[in-house]
């Protein structure tokens, strides 16, 4: 049980927030890949490279 509710202890960046298609400018909440060069953003259904889509990460 924790006891500070508001502790960050699994190593989590609560600063992340969703990227924003490159086709419209809204933000993408996940991104279905339909083959090596075919991907959907969602919500908004912009078709787009999945590359073009990529968290990034400071690891």
């Amino acid at each position: 049980m924790r006891s500070d509710p508001d502790a960050n202890d699994d190593g989590c960046d609560d600063s992340w927030s969703p990227p924003d298609c490159p086709r419209c400018g809204n933000p993408v909440g996940f991104v279905t890949v339909s083959g090596p060069m075919t991907a959907s953003a969602s919500p908004c259904g912009c078709s787009v490279p999945p590359v073009l889509i990529e968290r990034d990460r400071t690891d």
